[in-house]
């Protein structure tokens, strides 16, 4: 049987991992800007050294 003594535990527990998940996938997006400003950058550099060995 389900113990509805516990539900008010449990739903702070979905709010808490709900916010933890939230927090992850800014971290995440924060991680995808930095790497596409590494792309860029590290795209850049090559096309230089690709000009000056010409």
């Amino acid at each position: 049987m389900f113990d509805f003594s516990k539900l008010g535990d449990i739903s702070k527990m979905a709010n808490q991992a709900k916010e933890i998940h939230q927090e992850q996938e800014r971290f995440q997006k924060q991680q995808i800007v930095l790497l596409t400003k590494i792309t860029s950058q590290l795209e850049e550099l090559l096309a230089l050294l690709k000009e000056k060995t010409r």
